[in-house]
């Protein structure tokens, strides 16, 4: 079966996109994933083909790009915001496909200079404005949830910068994400890179 994804038209309705990729059931142990120890050789484990998660679950493909169709055309959230906080969170979460894709749109509307630097925003603070620096800080705080558990100084700072809706939107924005890293690095969704 061919890889897809779930995409929004302009008027907001459904359509479904297609990538020459060919994704398979696994249907033995033997092909597991190496492990990683003494008899592990360079092998990746991007040779085992993975499932297509959103054919074998449109539904849940389709409640997914729901929430992303709202954050991205609901909102009052600047788009280069919004990918440069998807970026910034499939960065943190390791998604190739993700960080390849938000990459390529953020430099639609970003000098490749910024883009570049993303990883290490903090340490460049005259490169992005003040709510842009309080987004990407709470997408790393909450996409890091669990070390962070999203304390008090950096909800505060995220308040200061973004009114309750948008704060709101903001953290819709950074779930939807990382509910797409989770799925599209597992899965090992294809990247437009090419050599």
């Amino acid at each position: 079966m061919a890889a897809s994804g779930v995409t929004w038209d302009v008027g907001g309705n459904e359509k479904y996109l297609r990538h020459n990729v060919t994704m398979h059931r696994r249907t033995s142990s033997s092909q597991r994933a190496p492990v990683l120890g003494a008899d592990y050789e360079e092998s990746s484990m991007t040779e085992i083909k993975r499932l297509n998660w959103s054919e074998i679950a449109p539904e849940g493909a389709k409640a997914l790009f729901g929430i992303h169709h709202y954050v991205t055309k609901k909102t009052d959230l600047p788009e280069e915001l919004i990918h440069l906080v998807f970026l910034r969170v499939s960065q943190i979460n390791g998604c190739a496909h993700c960080i390849d894709m938000h990459t390529r749109d953020l430099l639609k509307t970003m000098a490749i200079d910024k883009v570049s630097l993303v990883p290490v925003w903090a340490e460049v603070p005259h490169l992005f404005s003040d709510q842009y620096r309080a987004a990407l800080a709470w997408a790393e705080e909450v996409t890091n949830v669990s070390t962070t558990h999203a304390s008090d100084e950096a909800y505060a700072a995220a308040a200061v910068a973004f009114d309750d809706k948008d704060l709101v939107d903001l953290t819709l924005a950074i779930a939807a994400m990382n509910a797409f890293n989770r799925l599209g690095a597992p899965f090992r969704l294809p990247v437009a890179a090419k050599p």
